[in-house]
Order: C-alpha cells, then structure tokens, then sequence
C-alpha cells in the first residue's frame, strides 16, 4: 500500500474521531487532555445550561470536523511550500518541508508529537509579545 495514501486515510479517521464532540459538550468535564485548555467553572457552567439536540450537536461536530481538516490544510501546505511561515526576518525563504518513509537507522531523530505541546509555548510567547506590541 502507498504509505503517503495510508498516511492521508489514517488523517481522515484522526479528524472524523477529534470532532465528535457531542458528549463532551452534554457532559463538560473541567480537565482536558492538555492542562492549559481546561475548561474554566463558568465555561462549564454555560455548557451545562445549553439543550443541544441531535440536530445541534451534529451541525456543531460538523463545525469542528470543517475547522480540523482545514487546519490540517494549512499544515500541509506549510509543509509543501505552497504558503508561507510567519517570520520574523522577512527575507528568509521558505521552501517547505519534506516528510519521508522512516528507514531502520532514523532511531535518534526528534519526533514531532514530542514537540508539539512545547512549541505551543514558544508560539504563545512570541504571540504575546506581538500582541503586547502593537497596543
């Protein structure tokens, strides 16, 4: 089987199974998978309060199902070079990146799901400090 194929179905499953909100939004639970999205007690409160329907709860994983795959979008097409990074040195070129079949010996190579939760610090900092500037 085409491994990119493979890769790219398994995406579609990941996104399909991430949306399904439904009971999450029936039964708020305080503590989520990350700490630093944890629902707040009036975010909770204000879920508790909504009567969502069938018909609600499907219009809104929809929603989400919409928003997951285009931000996957997004990604690879930072991933492709076909957009761009933000930067701060305006004259860097961005090419892309290229994800490959691992091989036997990749054994000492960072992983990206390893990165991704402490990226996020690095992103929020640098977010906070452009926000923080332009008032």
């Amino acid at each position: 089987m085409d491994s990119k194929q493979l890769f790219l179905r398994e995406i579609h499953s990941i996104i399909k199974e991430y949306a399904e909100v439904g009971e999450q939004l029936k039964q708020p639970d305080k503590e989520l998978s990350w700490e630093e999205f944890d629902l707040t007690e009036n975010e909770i409160s204000a879920l508790s309060a909504q009567k969502f329907t069938a018909e609600s709860i499907s219009a809104i994983e929809k929603i989400v199902r919409d928003n997951i795959m285009g931000a996957f979008h997004s990604a690879f097409c930072l991933l492709d070079g076909v957009s761009d990074p933000a930067s701060e040195n305006e004259e860097d070129v961005w090419v892309g990146l290229k994800l490959e079949e691992k091989q036997d010996d990749d054994e000492d190579e960072e992983f990206l799901h390893d990165e991704l939760y402490s990226s996020y610090w690095d992103w929020h900092d640098l977010n906070t400090n452009r926000n923080n500037s332009q008032k």
